[in-house]
């Protein structure tokens, strides 16, 4: 429920936020066993699943999945799994997280809801069952990191985990966090997983499932992936002009090319109200070219 900022796209947080809600990844997607999987549920290191009942994930709950393996890997016990978990997932349902945000959004006079919008937040607020179990559910630093992060390209998100005192911090890497952390854990071994490389893979994993538009894309990614998708060109050379700078990405058949469309939209801020330009060329090439 952030405010717009001059490097957003031109999507809602609410807009990302259903987008992002769709149950579609399984652990094989993610290359997670099922014997590990099981075994985290039954701890419940993953304690958005019901025991039992097989189930598809979200991409906040596959992202996340993600970071437990890693940390995993690299020599996390399951104990303490389970209790960072439990903060990311089961705390923010009895803090005032959301009431906060919400409450915020409704002060706000420059923000981007309507009065009707507000009117509506307020009668929200005085519904404790959805507010429990929705919208504390779904607005939490965790999930807003994830909207910021696929809303503006700066927005690079990492998870940060102390093993030592199992605090944590979800960080954009800006100069004053990076102040921040070293007060915080001066001394003290992190961490650090970065988001980008895990939803560039899930993104892409969405993209070769889906022949409908992302609704987290715009317009203008949406176009150069339906070029993609039903295309099927064996080069794809994008020409970004913004303002006289002219920047060329290139994505080839040798490339796995969802994933590498995902990471060019994940790392690059097409302009708003930017003009697309898709051109045929010999051999199966495509130029797309996009003026600011």
């Amino acid at each position: 429920m952030n405010n717009k900022d001059s490097n957003s796209k031109s999507i809602s947080y609410q807009q990302i936020g259903e987008a992002i809600s769709k149950k579609q990844f399984t652990a094989k997607d993610l290359e997670i066993t099922s014997r590990q999987f099981n075994y985290w549920k039954e701890k419940d290191v993953i304690p958005f699943f019901i025991k039992d009942r097989k189930t598809l994930m979200t991409l906040p709950e596959a992202l996340w999945v993600l970071i437990i393996n890693e940390l995993s890997n690299i020599g996390i016990v399951t104990t303490k799994l389970q209790s960072l978990s439990s903060k990311i997932w089961i705390e923010p349902l009895f803090s005032n997280y959301a009431d906060d945000v919400i409450k915020k959004a409704i002060q706000d006079p420059k923000g981007e809801f309507s009065h009707d919008d507000k009117e509506w937040f307020k009668f929200l607020l005085e519904d404790e069952i959805a507010m429990h179990h929705i919208f504390r559910r779904e607005i939490t630093p965790y999930m807003d990191s994830i909207k910021s992060c696929l809303r503006s390209p700066k927005q690079i998100a990492s998870f940060i985990y102390c093993p030592k005192t199992e605090e944590y911090r979800i960080s954009s890497f800006t100069n004053s966090i990076g102040s921040e952390l070293n007060n915080l854990f001066y001394g003290e071994t992190l961490i650090t997983i970065p988001y980008i490389p895990h939803l560039i893979r899930l993104i892409g994993i969405e993209m070769n499932r889906t022949t409908e538009d992302l609704k987290y894309l715009t317009e203008i990614e949406n176009q150069i992936w339906r070029s993609v998708q039903f295309e099927k060109p064996k080069l794809l050379q994008i020409s970004l002009d913004d303002g006289g700078n002219n920047k060329i990405y290139k994505i080839t058949e040798s490339h796995k090319k969802s994933e590498e469309l995902a990471k060019f939209f994940l790392n690059t801020n097409l302009p708003i109200g930017s003009s697309i330009q898709i051109e045929k060329r010999s051999q199966g090439n495509y130029k797309v070219t996009i003026k600011s």
